[in-house]
C-alpha cells in the first residue's frame, strides 16, 4: 500500500514537472515564433514574422533570432522591460533598425553574440553596448557608417571578434578600438578607407587583421601604418595601393616606404599688395611636403636673402610649427613651415611679381604674389579756356545763313515778277478755247491763233455795244421734225456771256407724233462770214443741210416754208466769230 502510494506521487511530479517545461516550447503563442532546443540551448526562431516590436516569450529563452522583421528602432529597455534577461545570443540583422537607445540592451549581462548587421545605423552611441561585459562577437557589416570617433565602444575586456566591413568608413580615430583590448580579429575590408593612423590597430593580442578593397593612397601619411602592418604579420590577403599614379595597383608586400612621398605645396598671403612708396609691407608663404621642401622667394627670378635692396631693407624669417598632434593632425602637417618677408620702405623697383618657391625629391611647387605701386603723375596747372575762336566760327556761321537767306529772298521775288499771273478758266472755257476760231473782219482764222489775236478777242468780248449784244446771243440749234413744241433754252443762256452757248432741244417718240429721229437727220446752223449780223430767221440762224441745200426737212416736216436771204448789218469797228461745235 504504502509502495503504491509512493509510485503515485512520483508520476504526479513528473507530470507537472513535465506540463511546467514546456510552456517556453508554445513561444506565447506568438505567431510566426518557433522554440526549439539548439546545441544545447533554448532557442526562440521568429524570422520575417512582420513583428514591429520584440515579442514576449519565455524568460528562460537563451537564444532569439529576429532576422527580417521591421523592427526599426529600439527604446530603452527593449528586452529588459519584458523580462528577457537569460539571452546569449541574440540576432538583430535586417530589422531596419535605424537608431538604438543607449540603453536598449542593457541588464543583458551574459550576451554573448549580437548580430547587427544590415541595418541603417549612420553612427553609434559610445554607450550602446555598456553593461554587455561577456560579449565575445560584435557584427556591424552593411551599415552605413562613415566614421568611428575616439573611444567608439565602451570597455568589452572579452570582446575577440568585431566586424565592420562594407560599412563605407572613410575614417577611424587612432584611439576608436583603445576600450577592446581583447581584440583577436578585425575585419574593415570593403570600406572607404585612404589613410590610418599606425597606433589605430596597435592591440596587444590582434591576430587577423583585413584591409582589402580599400582605396588606400600610398603616400607619406600612410608610410608609417605601412610599415607597422607589414611588420605585424597580420594576414596573408593581398592589399593594394589606389593612388598616388604613380603607385596605383602596386602590392603594400611590393612597394618600400622611401616611394612613399608627399610633393611640396605653396600657399602665398596675401596674394596682392596694392601699396605706395616709403610704405613698410609683410607676407608670407605657408609650405609643407614630406620629405620637408626648402622654400624660398624669388623676384624677376632673383632670390631674395636678408638685405638692403636700392634703399629697402628686406627680412626673410623661418617658422617651424612646433605645436602638433599626431591623433588629431594630418600627418603631413609635421613638415608645415612659413617663410615671411617684411620690407621697409618700399620703392617701385621691389614691384612686380613674386614667387614662393618650394623644392623637394619628391618634387616642387610655387605660388605667388603680386606687389603693385602706383605709377607717378604730373601735376598741370589749369588754364581758363580761350573761346575767341569759337566765336569767330560762330560769328562766321551766323554771317553765312544771313546772307544766304537775303539772296534767296531776292531770287525769289524776281522770279515772281517775271512769271506772268495765271489764269483759271472753267470747264465749258477750256472746251471753247479748244474747238473754236476766231476771225476778225480783217483778220483770217489763222491770224487769231496768234497771241494778240486772243488779246484783241477779249478787248471785244468786254465792248458794251448793241452789236456786242447781238453777238453774244445764245444760238440754239433745232431738230426738224414733226410739228410740236420743243424746249426753250435754260435761263443762264438768255445772259450774256463771254462765248456763245448752244442749246440743242430733241424730241425723241417712236408715235406718229414724235418719229423716229434716227431715219431723218439734224440741222445745224450755217456759219455766218461776219460776227455780229442781225438775222431775220429764226432762232436757229441759216441753215445748210449735208446735200449743200439751204433746208432740209426730215419726213413730214412742211418743205414748203423758204428762207429769206437776210439783211445784213453794219459791222462793228473789231467783230469775232465763233464757231462751236
Amino acid at each position: 500500500m504504502g509502495t503504491r502510494a509512493l509510485w503515485r506521487g512520483y508520476w504526479l511530479v513528473l507530470v507537472l514537472v513535465n506540463q511546467t517545461g514546456s510552456d517556453w516550447l508554445n513561444c506565447a503563442y506568438v505567431a510566426g515564433c518557433h522554440c526549439k532546443w539548439s546545441s544545447g540551448k533554448k532557442t526562440a526562431t521568429c524570422i520575417a514574422a512582420e513583428l514591429q516590436k520584440v515579442p514576449r516569450l519565455a524568460t528562460d529563452i537563451q537564444v532569439l533570432d529576429l532576422h527580417g522583421n521591421p523592427l526599426k528602432t529600439l527604446e530603452q529597455d527593449a528586452f529588459a522591460s519584458i523580462e528577457l534577461l537569460n539571452l546569449q545570443r541574440l540576432n538583430l540583422s535586417a530589422t531596419n533598425l535605424r537608431s538604438v537607445s543607449p540603453n536598449a540592451f542593457r541588464e543583458l549581462l551574459i550576451l554573448i553574440e549580437l548580430d547587427l548587421s544590415q541595418n541603417e545605423f549612420i553612427q553609434l552611441s559610445p554607450d550602446t553596448f555598456r553593461g554587455n561585459v561577456r560579449l565575445r562577437l560584435l557584427v556591424l557589416n552593411d551599415n552605413p557608417l562613415s566614421t568611428l570617433i575616439a573611444e567608439q565602444f565602451p570597455p568589452l575586456k572579452h570582446l575577440k571578434k568585431l566586424e565592420l566591413s562594407r560599412c563605407r568608413l572613410h575614417n577611424i580615430h587612432p584611439f576608436a578600438l583603445v576600450n577592446l583590448r581583447a581584440l583577436e580579429t578585425v575585419h574593415v575590408h570593403q570600406n572607404l578607407l585612404t589613410y590610418v593612423h599606425e597606433n589605430t590597430f596597435n592591440l596587444p593580442v590582434l591576430k587577423t587583421l583585413t584591409l582589402s578593397e580599400n582605396p588606400w593612397h600610398c603616400d607619406c601619411r600612410l608610410r608609417r601604418f605601412h610599415e607597422w602592418f607589414l611588420n605585424s604579420n597580420l594576414g596573408n590577403e593581398e592589399v593594394t595601393c589606389s593612388g598616388p599614379e604613380k603607385a596605383a595597383q602596386v602590392s603594400w608586400r611590393t612597394i618600400k616606404g622611401e616611394d612613399m612621398v608627399c610633393p611640396p605645396i605653396t600657399v602665398s598671403s596675401p596674394r596682392v599688395i596694392r601699396t605706395e612708396s616709403g610704405a613698410d609691407i609683410r607676407f608670407g608663404c605657408f609650405s609643407r611636403g614630406d620629405p620637408n621642401p626648402t622654400v624660398s622667394w624669388y623676384l624677376r627670378d632673383m632670390e631674395i636673402h636678408n638685405d638692403t635692396f636700392k634703399d629697402s631693407e628686406i627680412i626673410v624669417l623661418r617658422y617651424q610649427i612646433n605645436q602638433f598632434n599626431e591623433y588629431t593632425d594630418d600627418v603631413i602637417n609635421k613638415s608645415a613651415q612659413w617663410v615671411n618677408v617684411t620690407i621697409t620702405n618700399v620703392t617701385s623697383d621691389l614691384s612686380g611679381e613674386w614667387k614662393c618657391s618650394a623644392k623637394s625629391s619628391a618634387g616642387d611647387a610655387n605660388s605667388y604674389m603680386t606687389l603693385v605701386l602706383p605709377k607717378a603723375r604730373t601735376a598741370t596747372a589749369r588754364v581758363a579756356p580761350d573761346y575767341s575762336t569759337l566765336f569767330m566760327v560762330v560769328g562766321s556761321m551766323l554771317t553765312m545763313l544771313v546772307l544766304g537767306f537775303v539772296a534767296a529772298c531776292v531770287c525769289w521775288n524776281t522770279k515772281r515778277q517775271r512769271v506772268p499771273p495765271s489764269r483759271s478758266f472753267t470747264d465749258q472755257e477750256k472746251k471753247l478755247l479748244d474747238t473754236s476760231l476766231a476771225v476778225s473782219c480783217d483778220r483770217t482764222s489763222g491770224d487769231l491763233g496768234s497771241s494778240y489775236g486772243f488779246e484783241m478777242l477779249d478787248r471785244s468780248m468786254s465792248m458794251e455795244s448793241e452789236d456786242t449784244q447781238r453777238c453774244l446771243e445764245p444760238v440754239q440749234i433745232t431738230i426738224e421734225g414733226p410739228p410740236g413744241s420743243f424746249l426753250p433754252p435754260p435761263a443762264e443762256f438768255a445772259l450774256p456771256a463771254p462765248y456763245g452757248n448752244i442749246f440743242i432741244s430733241v424730241q425723241v417718240g417712236h408715235n406718229d407724233e414724235y418719229p423716229d429721229l434716227l431715219g431723218g437727220g439734224a440741222t445745224l446752223p450755217r456759219r455766218s462770214r461776219t460776227c455780229f449780223l442781225k438775222s431775220a430767221y429764226d432762232n436757229m440762224g441759216p441753215r445748210i443741210t449735208a446735200a449743200g441745200s439751204s433746208t432740209w426737212s426730215l419726213p413730214g416736216a412742211n418743205v414748203d416754208n423758204k428762207m429769206e436771204t437776210p439783211t445784213p448789218l453794219p459791222l462793228s469797228t473789231f467783230s469775232t466769230e465763233f464757231t462751236a461745235l
